[in-house]
């Protein structure tokens, strides 16, 4: 049988959604990890462990080939091993490989080639030392997901300060990018590249987002309500098309966010080689019918065409909450998934019950739930009725001599 790697981090990347389709497509499935016990092992036909920290392609490469493997394909859904991916299609000459992908895998790159291509006016450097414009957002150019180490900072000496904590935290030698800060509504775009066209699947408004935390929070919905946001959802779309055919990609899935201000301006924040977490992908499949695992399986393949418009639906109204823990400890949820999908309107609930919360620079999503109603005022009564469901309780971990 011909193998596909299923790429793995921290038990996470959809592991067993992908193996179930390879299984489906004849093809054997080998997993790769840095956890010997994964917990997804034995979902798949083998399993290879690499340390994705300390250890390189070649010994990647060696394993496989002292195994007899000769992958046709590499499914990586996650953001932190893009590179990975990249780099072993190139070496084995399968869907995947190219130079302009790697633009995608760093903050500074993208603003770069947005910069040059006229589609992106937002101030940006590489050099904190050199920042002379505030506010503005600091972060990780590579790998900053669920907002690790997101801040905004208002003056140099916050810069200062954020620099400081970031060397005692042993992260001295990341990579960074400071960017102007811009206030407004942030929203996002879920869509798949073929050919080098943009072909957008959920738009999604986040008024209640957390610049604070710069989180998410709160009610998200697609179809965009507000004026400003919905024309700020359309150009941004031009320009990331714009974007992809200039670097000529194909198939790969992108999901961006972007912030759009009151008096027009529009401005991309960051873009993932990656579809969203938490409940896009149940809004995404409910909005156009597509799977984002299926899609995604054939884009590793190669195979993804586009044969007919597709069918997004602007009704019903789809929404959804991500409940984050606010302090240290293990969460304990009382009510089940099924508690929650017999109520009105709920599409998708997810509920990692025991959840550890280590780190509160981070977010910690621990309960999401999706709900779908006729208009948003339906869409806010619906999310409530399900909220005063939720039972729930947090338990400080217990400390240590």
């Amino acid at each position: 049988m011909k193998s596909v790697l299923i790429f793995s981090k921290l038990h996470f990347g959809a592991v067993p959604l992908v193996a179930e389709q390879l299984r489906a497509r004849g093809l054997r499935s080998v997993l790769v990890s840095e956890l010997p016990d994964n917990r997804h092992r034995d979902k798949c036909d083998d399993h290879v462990v690499v340390d994705w920290e300390s250890e390189d392609l070649s010994t990647l490469t060696t394993q496989l080939e002292e195994r007899g493997i000769a992958p046709i394909a590499v499914v990586n859904i996650l953001e932190s091993l893009a590179p990975w991916q990249t780099a072993l299609a190139t070496h084995y000459d399968i869907p995947g490989a190219g130079e302009n992908r790697q633009v995608l895998f760093s903050k500074v790159l993208v603003r770069e080639h947005m910069r040059d291509l006229g589609l992106s006016g937002i101030r940006f450097s590489s050099d904190p030392a050199a920042v002379d414009f505030f506010p503005s957002i600091i972060k990780p150019s590579r790998d900053s997901g669920a907002s690790r180490l997101v801040s905004r900072v208002d003056g140099p000496d916050e810069l200062l300060a954020y620099r400081r904590q970031l060397a005692e935290a042993g992260f001295a030698d990341t990579e960074l990018i400071v960017e102007e800060y811009l206030p407004g509504v942030e929203f996002s775009v879920d869509g798949i590249v073929v050919d080098g066209r943009f072909h957008p699947l959920l738009t999604v408004e986040k008024p209640e987002h957390d610049h604070i935390k710069h989180h998410d929070a709160g009610l998200e919905f697609h179809p965009p309500q507000q004026d400003h946001v919905r024309e700020g959802v359309r150009v941004l779309c031009e320009r990331v098309d714009t974007l992809c055919a200039d670097l000529r990609l194909d198939q790969l899935w992108l999901h961006f966010e972007g912030r759009s201000t009151d008096d027009g301006r529009t401005e991309l924040i960051e873009i993932n080689p990656r579809f969203g977490g938490g409940m896009i992908p149940a809004a995404v499949r409910e909005i156009s019918g597509i799977d984002p695992i299926e899609a995604f399986v054939s884009m590793a393949l190669g195979e993804f065409t586009l044969d007919r418009p597709i069918p997004l639906r602007d009704r019903p109204v789809i929404g959804w909450i991500d409940m984050e823990g606010d302090e240290l400890g293990t969460v304990e949820v009382t009510t089940t998934e099924e508690d929650l999908r017999e109520l009105p309107g709920v599409v998708g609930a997810q509920i990692t019950n025991g959840y550890q919360i280590t780190d509160l620079e981070r977010e910690n999503f621990f309960l999401r739930f999706a709900v779908t109603a006729d208009s948003v005022s339906e869409l806010r009564d619906r999310v409530e009725t399900v909220r005063n469901k939720i039972d729930y309780r947090i338990t400080a971990q217990p400390q240590m001599n």
